[in-house]
């Protein structure tokens, strides 16, 4: 199609355009349970920078230290937490998918990139509506010369969507991207949160005094939840993978009650 036959394409004031920020943690291995990808949703993506620089600076907390879930210390952690909350106040909305691999493991019988596209796919289209056009921005994974992680993804959206609301997806380096960072903050709290409850239940965990166990409760607690259950609110959707869906889980519980 040349130029003078393309057809004009007008979006209308209303539509927003929102930056998806999609990082992960948890085993692909057959050893771990749960697998989780978070993603931070900004309509504007500067002004969560800028907020996340300011609270480093403020706290004197340089570019060589990382902002970064596993390696949270005494030290670092009411940092990290009050980093997470200014990423809260600046208007930033969340999601995260557990994979439970008990139910349904995508690495049993696809390529390592495939598995994580199913776990991100999960993911974004539970978050991105029909109102807004979106971009999708991801912690580098390795693919096969030749293969485009962040066009596979797009495609595979749109093609589900019926039509094209992501524009373009890619993969970045989160050590250079605070965004990404901040999404591997929920990403790795819902996990260790969940593991720890399973591992030792939920009262030992909500009694854990480490820098990982506060810093996921503080990460809860932004969000305004305790321990991160499944939950469809307005700053957080998250969801496990079932045999059934959350949405068929949800009423059959209403019906027992």
């Amino acid at each position: 199609m040349n130029r003078s036959t393309a057809p004009t394409i007008h979006l209308p004031l209303s539509a927003e355009g929102a930056a998806y920020f999609v990082d992960e943690a948890g085993s692909k291995g057959s050893l771990g349970k749960h697998f989780v990808t978070a993603a931070v949703r900004t309509t504007d993506p500067d002004k969560l920078s800028r907020t996340i620089k300011a609270c480093r600076d403020k706290n004197r907390f340089t570019n060589a230290d990382e902002i970064k879930f596993s390696k949270v210390n005494r030290n670092s952690q009411p940092i990290l937490s009050e980093i997470f909350s200014e990423a809260v106040s600046s208007g930033c909305t969340f999601g995260a998918f557990v994979l439970d691999k008990r139910h349904f493991d995508p690495w049993s019988d696809r390529d390592q990139w495939q598995g994580h596209l199913f776990a991100t796919d999960r993911l974004l289209r539970g978050l991105i509506t029909r109102r807004e056009v979106s971009v999708a921005l991801l912690d580098h994974i390795d693919v096969p010369a030749g293969i485009s992680y962040g066009d596979e993804l797009a495609a595979s959206l749109n093609n589900r969507f019926g039509n094209k609301r992501v524009i373009t997806a890619v993969s970045l380096d989160s050590r250079t991207c605070p965004a990404l960072q901040v999404a591997d903050l929920l990403a790795s709290a819902v996990f260790h949160t969940r593991k720890k409850i399973e591992d030792h239940g939920l009262e030992r965990f909500l009694e854990d005094r480490t820098p990982k166990a506060r810093l996921a409760k503080d990460i809860a607690a932004a969000l305004g939840e305790t321990h991160f259950a499944d939950c469809r609110t307005h700053l957080l959707k998250l969801q496990t993978s079932h045999k059934k869906s959350l949405t068929e889980l949800t009423k059959a519980h209403h019906e027992v009650v």
